[in-house]
């Protein structure tokens, strides 16, 4: 005796539950679908486009532009990646057997669909996870770090990635199923635990919920938290050496003291050590780490937001399948798995459109492009140029044959 998957290890099976066999609501599904179906096809098609589009232009921008491949930018680009295939497996595969009432692809795109959804959400999770270590040795920890944070190195923790996402999602693949609805002529993808397993089953989604969630939240919140309080803490330091200085000026100023004036303030960079900050940049400094620490208090909340309704419901279904499907509607469902999608276009607004340096990149390898049309229609306009005479001339031949005739 089998029963259908109760966690959260493909996102969407929370779709398929309302096509299931257990579900209570099967046969009202066609009217729950003709009501808030024009809306979900319309949300899912703008996330995808927005995805699409947005994760394309991150990618294409850090090809082209090489002296953009920092070892940070190396970690987006493969947050790209993953964010783009999500893009690419989830949503059409999603809204089709919506569209359908039923899965059309048959076993093998059954399996390898499922396994390449669930691998490329465990590759986000695990990118975003190192991109916040990165960047929390980068700034706090500096002269710790120098030493191993190299693109070799990056592209060394890309490979182990994908590797643990690869390995970790191999149950996903070995128990998906393509099984008959009951009473109907209609067919599901299936995440298929025989009872036997049912321990093994909830060990691994429960597993699943703390490796993709509890224990990246924790990191992400420590690492961000720890460096927002740092650059809090150099802003106090700059503005108290700033307040210092005009003393000092002022003072001197009032005693008729010949001492040189000091020309900037100091200013840390990480290490312990001081750079000179001239008093005309301080404005500038305080409000760029100001813009830092906004932007890192926006990822930990945009994660948060997209993926903590799926998690908590997946935790609800494991202890108890059938309450949650009587109190959760099949709109419950789709918006839950919307937002689990979002996060595949806001990664790519957050960690490079609002940064300047990278939508300088974007404009450049833009412009590049344009020259390159431009060069090729040219080329095309030489070229048609260069044959006109011949134009001409066939054409003033036929014109002359006609009149003979």
């Amino acid at each position: 005796m089998e029963h259908g998957n109760q966690s959260l290890s493909t996102l969407a099976d929370f779709v398929n539950d309302s096509i299931s066999p257990r579900h209570n609501r099967t046969m009202r599904g066609y009217s729950e679908f003709d009501e808030d179906g024009y809306i979900r096809i319309s949300l899912y098609s703008l996330i995808f486009v927005l995805s699409v589009v947005g994760n394309g232009l991150v990618i294409l921008t850090l090809v082209q532009n090489h002296r953009m491949r920092t070892v940070t930018n190396v970690f987006l680009l493969n947050l790209s990646v993953s964010d783009l295939l999500l893009a690419v497996l989830c949503m059409p595969f999603t809204i089709i057997p919506q569209l359908m009432r039923k899965f059309i692809f048959g076993e093998i795109m059954c399996v390898t669909i499922r396994y390449f959804q669930a691998v490329s959400v465990g590759v986000s999770c695990f990118t975003l996870v190192t991109i916040s270590s990165e960047r929390y040795f980068a700034i706090v920890e500096p002269l710790r770090s120098r030493r191993w944070q190299t693109r070799s190195h990056s592209y060394k923790c890309i490979m182990g990635i994908w590797l643990l996402a690869f390995i970790l999602m191999i149950p996903i693949a070995a128990s998906q199923e393509v099984i008959q609805i009951r009473n109907s002529d209609r067919y599901s993808c299936r995440e298929i635990w025989s009872r036997a397993l049912r321990d093994v089953e909830i060990l691994y989604s429960v597993s699943l919920c703390v490796i993709l969630f509890v224990i990246p939240m924790f990191v992400m919140m420590l690492a961000y938290g720890r460096i927002a309080y740092r650059l809090w803490a150099d802003i106090n330091q700059q503005v108290n050496d700033t307040t210092e200085e005009t003393q000092y000026r002022k003072k001197g100023d009032g005693t008729g003291s010949q001492s040189t004036p000091l020309r900037g303030t100091s200013q840390k960079n990480g290490g312990g050590d001081h750079v000179s900050l001239r008093p005309s940049n301080l404005h500038h400094s305080v409000s760029s780490r100001r813009r830092v620490i906004r932007m890192l208090f926006v990822i930990v909340l945009e994660y948060f937001v997209c993926w903590t309704p799926l998690y908590v419901c997946s935790t609800w279904k494991i202890i108890h399948y059938q309450s949650i499907h009587e109190r959760v509607s099949n709109l419950a469902w789709s918006m839950m798995l919307l937002l689990a999608y979002v996060s595949s276009f806001v990664h790519p607004v957050t960690y490079c459109f609002m940064n300047k340096n990278f939508r300088k990149g974007f404009v450049s390898v833009f412009k590049c492009f344009l020259q390159k049309r431009l060069s090729s229609n040219t080329e095309m306009s030489n070229l048609t140029a260069n044959s006109s005479p011949t134009v001409r001339f066939q054409t003033t031949e036929y014109t002359r044959v006609q009149s003979v005739e």
